[in-house]
């Protein structure tokens, strides 16, 4: 994670190589997302039709707590970021 980070900052400073990092940083997160949903979607598509939420259907367990407590965890820290830009 660390390379990526530092690409995006050698990206800020040459620009014209922006739209590499950005296809980079994209490819990586598609590539992280795309087969967990076809897994779930294929594990649960049918209950998927009448519940919009992904974490509804799957069994109580500690891996959907700690995924569901580190998205909340990801929007209070967004939330409060885009808080602080617009007060400065």
């Amino acid at each position: 994670m660390l390379v990526w980070v530092r690409e995006i900052m050698h990206a800020m400073w040459k620009p014209a190589k922006y739209k590499y990092v950005y296809l980079a940083c994209c490819f990586y997160v598609l590539s992280i997302t795309i087969p967990h949903s076809v897994a779930v979607y294929w594990a649960f598509g049918d209950e998927l039709l009448h519940q919009n939420n992904a974490f509804g259907v799957l069994p109580s367990s500690n891996a959907r707590s700690t995924g569901i407590i580190f998205m909340i965890v990801h929007q209070v820290k967004i939330h409060s970021q885009s808080t602080l830009h617009h007060i400065m």
